[in-house]
């Protein structure tokens, strides 16, 4: 590499952060996206009767030979190929098949979903690769691995399963191929040798294993899956950097500035207006021993310095991890770069042994999507397979006329109606579940997975050690301060009687504002350290977990209790009636394991106090607390420490994520009024970062609101 290719991503930032949006292709190097479409169909046609898992491959195979690729010489990497939207439409309409096969299924489903209290489905859009397999073997390792296989699978599945992986790990390499002729044609000095290399061996160098990465990465997500995480970044790079290092082929600097190339095409891809990209850093190895290395201090610091909102860090905490690392961390989160995620590994270690899981495969605990806990390269965590509404549940249970004798009665009809419908979204899943390998078999991401190789089973069909299915539980604060209303109301002060209440949710409140009022300002809420509606948000979390976790999926696996919300905590408040913690219709849910919006009246120690009180080892598909500070708690040199003993204090208690957004309510309204001056401002949504200025109104509001009663 010559010292006059470097120091150039600045200068070229502007374009790099524009590549997807104004792509450059070849026009000679292959068909364009309709002339692939209509090849693609003609192929399914042609094949309608043969193995989806050998028709996936021939799909992906065409695209990647006979798409139209394109190389920038400006670039440290290649990856440009114009064939999205090929494959997902095949897909979706081999989902549409199986839909029809199963009317009641799809009926049952749709019904759930239309009123907001569940969604079942496949959940194709949470997976990760074995990243370790990907870089110590490469493509061509990988295709001969399956073609050694072949020559002694056992049965006929096996043997389009191999011969799957083989087909479209062999496409790979001719794709690469195809990538290095054309930067010899530009003069793309910079990707020639390593595109080159990595078409034949695995990777040697820093720069082979970051593109390698970042192709795999792209084929996996044209197949059909989204890759949700990139793995255990410091751990996983870290010898071909020492490698460089001692050879003289790349010092710090240029280590920083190739990250700072890599990183900027996941944040192109999407503009950071979507979930963003986790990549992991820290915890502990296998032996309990820090993990933590020289790339996570660079790490950090590149993405300190690049300020963009993707891609997001996750960094796994532990009693042995440096102060220094997570100081590094939280000064990233203290100075407006919130795209950080905290994990405990001393919780997730055992979460894992609960579940049957070896204590020594915490190293490769990674968070996938947001905050759901997987073992890379041996589990198919599946971490959104379930959605469930506990606060529709409230609603639900609102729908009996006849009034409950005492509070027990109430809460074990709640708990009653919560146990029927989940019951209910988990066997709608099931069915779903045993659809997969005619649906989306998933030759390329199986291939990286060593149980897929040992069973001869694609992924599609509990070919990884570990299947599981996540259940994401959403509402939790609303429904413990719902539960604690009823009580109050009806059996302690009286103020009204089951058919009162009743009517008045049903009239929205209407003409009860002063009752309305008490309730939502005046009764105990969850998130405050309070024993009343912890102690209910505790058994209600008790028995979703109790009742998830043992339940097997059709998946030779279980599901996973995830108790977390994202996003869905607006959308379904928009499909959740008044319920009586004082919520009119249509108003946003609690978030996450947070507490409802701006009811967390008692400072963050006490939210901290009321989340800890949670059994958070039986949420195996993970559960996260927001937390927003003002900046003033923040500033100076002892900012950062402040974060640090937040989340120290949390996993001492017992937490399993937390993360946060410093935030103040004059800068909010001011972005809002003048976007173009606060470009800048970035906010954690949910398990991921965006511009706030890229927020929708209503959720700029949500946010506004917020910071509003932090200032107080």
């Amino acid at each position: 590499m010559e010292m006059n290719l470097w120091n150039t991503f600045d200068a070229v930032r502007p374009r790099l952060e524009r590549q997807y949006l104004e792509p450059e292709f070849a026009p000679d190097t292959g068909e364009p996206p309709e002339e692939l479409k209509r090849m693609a169909e003609a192929l399914v046609r042609e094949h309608s009767g043969e193995p989806r898992i050998r028709l996936r491959a021939m799909l992906l195979e065409l695209l990647l030979t006979r798409g139209r690729i394109g190389v920038d010489p400006a670039d440290w990497f290649a990856d440009h190929l114009d064939a999205d939207g090929v494959m997902v439409p095949i897909r979706e309409h081999w989902r549409d098949e199986a839909r029809r096969a199963m009317p009641e299924v799809a009926a049952r489903c749709a019904a759930n979903s239309e009123q907001g209290l569940s969604l079942s489905q496949l959940d194709l859009s949470h997976t990760s690769p074995d990243w370790r397999n990907v870089l110590k073997l490469g493509p061509a390792g990988i295709r001969d691995r399956a073609e050694k296989a072949l020559e002694t699978a056992e049965d006929g599945e096996a043997r389009e399963f191999f011969a799957a992986v083989a087909r479209v790990y062999g496409a790979m390499c001719r794709y690469i191929v195809r990538l290095a002729d054309e930067a010899d044609r530009r003069g793309a000095v910079r990707v020639t040798g390593a595109l080159r290399a990595i078409a034949e061996r695995p990777p040697e160098t820093l720069q082979q294993a970051l593109q390698l990465a970042l192709l795999y990465h792209h084929t996996q997500e044209l197949e059909g899956e989204l890759v949700r995480s990139m793995g255990c970044f410091d751990r996983l790079f870290i010898d071909f950097y020492r490698r460089d290092l001692a050879a003289g082929r790349l010092n710090r600097e240029q280590a920083k500035e190739l990250l700072k190339f890599y990183w900027t095409k996941f944040f192109a891809q999407t503009q950071g207006k979507l979930w963003g990209k986790n990549f992991c850093f820290g915890g502990m190895d296998g032996d309990g021993s820090d993990a933590c290395n020289e790339l996570t201090e660079l790490g950090f610091e590149v993405y300190r310095e690049l300020r963009t909102v993707d891609p997001k860090l996750s960094l796994r905490v532990h009693g042995g991890l440096p102060e220094k690392v997570l100081l590094q961390a939280a000064e990233c989160v203290c100075r407006g770069r919130t795209a950080v995620v905290f994990a405990n590994d001393e919780i997730a270690k055992e979460m894992f042994v609960r579940r049957g899981k070896l204590p020594e495969e915490i190293a490769d605990f990674i968070p996938v999507g947001c905050y759901e806990p997987c073992v890379m390269g041996k589990e198919l965590c599946c971490s959104m397979s379930t959605l469930f509404n506990l606060a529709k549940a409230v609603e639900l249970l609102m729908e009996n006329p006849a009034p409950p004798r005492d509070f027990g009665e109430l809460l074990g009809r709640y708990l009653g109606v919560v146990r029927e419908k989940l019951d209910d979204a988990l066997e709608l899943t099931r069915r779903w579940e045993l659809r997969w390998p005619e649906i989306n078999p998933s030759p390329l991401l199986s291939g990286t997975m060593d149980s897929c190789f040992e069973k001869g089973r694609d992924v599609s069909a509990a070919g990884t050690k570990y299947s599981s299915s996540g259940v994401m539980c959403a509402g939790l604060g609303s429904a413990a301060d719902s539960l604690t209303a009823l009580r109050i109301l009806l059996f302690e002060e009286r103020r009204c009687t089951w058919e009162e209440l009743r009517a008045t949710l049903k009239a929205d409140w209407e003409g009860r504002e002063p009752l309305r009022l008490y309730v939502s300002g005046r009764l105990p809420k969850w998130g405050n350290n309070l024993p009343e509606p912890d102690a209910l948000a505790k058994k209600i979390a008790d028995a979703v977990a109790e009742r998830i976790n043992r339940a097997p999926n059709a998946r030779c696996g279980f599901f996973q209790t995830g108790m977390w919300s994202i996003d869905w905590a607006q959308r379904y408040g928009g499909m959740t009636g008044a319920t009586p913690d004082g919520r009119r219709a249509g108003e946003p849910l609690s978030k996450n394991l947070g507490a409802a919006i701006a009811k967390d009246r008692r400072g963050v120690a006490a939210l901290l106090h009321s989340a800890a009180k949670l059994d958070q080892a039986e949420f195996p598909d993970g559960a996260v607390l927001d937390v927003m500070l003002h900046p003033s708690m923040v500033k100076g040199k002892e900012g950062p420490k402040v974060v640090a003993d937040l989340v120290r204090t949390y996993f001492e208690a017992g937490g399993l994520f937390i993360q946060f957004n410093i935030l103040d309510v004059d800068t909010l309204r001011r972005a809002r009024r003048e976007p173009e001056k606060y470009s800048s401002v970035q906010i954690r949504v949910c398990g991921w970062n965006v511009r706030f200025i890229d927020l929708d109104p209503a959720a700029q509001e949500l946010f506004i609101q917020e910071a509003e009663s932090k200032s107080c």
